[in-house]
């Protein structure tokens, strides 16, 4: 049951970065069917002239994250370009998500793996170096999803992998998911963008570890991510690595457009791209908790329990942009002026156990007598605990 879970959550968007082979939920699936149908299916004649092809050997996700960002957003893209590259460990979130629901957030600041929301849609995926990203953009008018998941195909194929399209955009071997795509356009710089993931050799255990979240705790408004089977292309393809893959891609790339004197350029944070003040400013508006945070979707959190010598408590916490907008809790127990100072107390709190905990200890001067004492100190541990930061 937990590794099928672990499969579900592994197949959830796949945009970017391995969405942990979440590959794209609803959302982008409903993105994408309002997307052009000269998107899908454009003409094939050469974009050679214009066209570029960028790899990188960086981890940082938000650097990649920010390349896609100026590319889309700054720079002057008049033809098919392809960019190739793979992230440290790291879980993404769709533009939407909630992270809440989609992850461990305390599992993940215990291991050091960094959380960080993409500006594409889709749900929640885990990203290693065993993950290979493949990122394609186009100006609107030559942007075209099947021919990219054709070059996608044929790199696979230079590797010995007859992988099939299964669905709208995922790409299955023998019936088992190791790849899938998220999109984004943006309208007044008629530009759009297909990222997705090729799963060769990414930590399976890691995706139980912070993809499995507690579905007790959570009842979301936010959106719901889909799973499916998916595989490690190494299991099979013993030889395959991400550089060898990244050849067959350029190879490939430079095939279907006709593309070949175009150089592969490398782009790092010596790079005069990365030095641009747009590429920096999006470097520190990803790496924000604003944006990392704030914009989850609003949802509830029900939680209840029942100590001993305490009482029931039977706590609602209506979380909006990450803090509490309203705490409501239900208890039994013998001193109501607690409860009643908590719940005030409680609001406007940043949600996540430390901002819990910092609310109610400051209510620790009010309470001298010892039943109050103990009924607060109780709450207070135990709803800490119960939420993730």
């Amino acid at each position: 049951a937990a590794m099928a879970a672990v499969a579900a959550a592994t197949a959830r968007l796949l945009p970017g970065p391995l969405r942990a082979h979440r590959c794209r939920g609803e959302a982008a699936v409903a993105v994408a069917a309002h997307y052009p149908s000269a998107w899908r299916s454009g003409s094939s004649r050469s974009f050679a002239s214009g066209t570029r092809m960028l790899r990188s050997e960086e981890r940082d996700i938000v650097f990649h994250f920010a390349a896609e960002e100026f590319f889309m957003n700054s720079a002057k893209v008049t033809a098919p370009l392809m960019y190739l590259w793979r992230p440290d460990p790291v879980v993404t979130i769709g533009r939407h998500q909630n992270p809440w629901k989609e992850c461990r957030l305390a599992q993940l600041e215990e291991d050091g793996v960094a959380l960080q929301r993409r500006r594409s849609g889709g749900g929640c995926i885990f990203q290693d170096p065993g993950c290979s990203v493949f990122t394609f953009i186009s100006p609107s008018g030559q942007f075209n999803i099947d021919k990219n998941l054709e070059i996608v195909l044929g790199a696979l194929r230079r590797c010995g992998v007859n992988a099939e399209k299964k669905g709208r955009n995922d790409l299955v071997f023998e019936g088992r998911k190791m790849s899938g795509s998220a999109f984004r356009h943006v309208p007044d710089r008629g530009v759009s963008l297909h990222h997705g993931t090729i799963l060769i050799d990414t930590d399976f255990q890691a995706l139980q570890r912070y993809l499995t979240p507690d579905k007790r705790k959570l009842q979301a408004k936010g959106i719901a991510s889909v799973g499916a089977r998916v595989m490690n292309l190494r299991q099979q393809f013993s030889d395959l690595s991400h550089g060898s893959l990244c050849d067959a891609f350029e190879a490939e790339f430079r095939e279907v457009y006709g593309a070949h004197e175009t150089e592969v350029e490398i782009l790092d944070a010596s790079s005069p791209t990365a030095s641009e003040a747009a590429f920096q400013a999006v470097v520190a508006e990803l790496r924000s908790p604003e944006w990392r945070l704030g914009r989850t979707p609003d949802f509830s959190h029900k939680l209840d329990t029942r100590i001993d010598g305490i009482g029931v408590l039977d706590v609602h916490l209506e979380v909006v942009g990450g803090k509490i907008q309203e705490a409501v809790i239900f208890s039994d127990a013998l001193f109501p002026e607690v409860i009643s100072q908590a719940m005030m107390a409680l609001k406007d709190a940043k949600y996540g156990r430390h901002g819990i905990r910092a609310a109610l200890d400051g209510l620790r001067p009010e309470f001298e007598e010892e039943g109050p004492k103990v009924l607060l100190q109780a709450l207070t541990d135990w709803l800490s605990a119960e939420v993730d930061d």
